[in-house]
């Protein structure tokens, strides 16, 4: 277990598992509202590379009591009045947040903002289909020096997120690609290396060494 609770990590995805819904609905006034949906996290799916050192996975149960009491939903981890999109306090508020067997889903009206706006106009085109999330962690485990061919990685399994701040609309990165600044990494090393064996290097999965290949290709 990493000793990360006051770390907050970010880690940013493709949206392919279930790419950006824009949904318009009629009102009976003649207007429009329009929701957005998507996922901004999924589980039991092998990260890319991280500083292509490690790879990583949410494990399925991870949500299990993490703490979602105030979550906003944010243009590119933006903490300005202006990259607001919609919020979640408690369970309630302009933000529904739910976790299925695939991830942390979200959908929310969207405001009419500029912001709202122009993203919707980015989705719809296909320019953006991207998702990432802020979030500390309670509880992980490692795999060390996993190998198969000339490859090898450590393996990092999230068991349990302790609290959620952020779901955010990002223009580029996916998950494990650009998302942990260097201060974090540095964090992240020395929670690896304190635990880790000098015992002798063991042969990665198939399907762990199949994911890598497919993130990379």
């Amino acid at each position: 277990m990493s000793n990360s609770q006051n770390n907050m990590e970010l880690r940013r995805l493709s949206a392919a598992p279930a790419e950006y819904r824009v949904e318009r609905v009629k009102r009976e006034d003649g207007g429009e509202d329009v929701f957005i949906s998507g996922y901004g996290a999924v589980f039991e799916q092998y990260s890319k590379p991280i500083w292509d050192e490690w790879v990583e996975i949410i494990s399925r149960n991870a949500c299990d009591g993490c703490d979602m009491s105030d979550v906003v939903m944010v243009v590119d981890h933006g903490r300005d009045i202006g990259s607001v999109l919609a919020r979640s306090r408690n369970g309630e508020g302009t933000l529904q947040i739910t976790v299925d067997d695939n991830g942390i889903a979200f959908r929310f009206k969207a405001p009419n903002t500029t912001t709202a706006n122009d993203l919707i106009e980015l989705i719809e085109r296909g320019d953006i289909t991207e998702c990432s999330f802020a979030f500390w962690v309670a509880e992980d485990r490692w795999l060390y020096d996993m190998t198969f061919g000339d490859k090898t990685y450590d393996v990092r399994r999230i068991e349990k997120l302790g609290k959620l701040a952020d779901l955010s609309i990002v223009v580029s990165g996916q998950y494990g690609q650009t998302s942990v600044s260097v201060e974090e990494r540095a964090m992240v090393d020395k929670a690896r290396q304190a635990g880790k064996p000098t015992a002798e290097k063991r042969t990665m999965s198939v399907r762990l060494a199949q994911a890598i290949t497919d993130t990379l290709s």
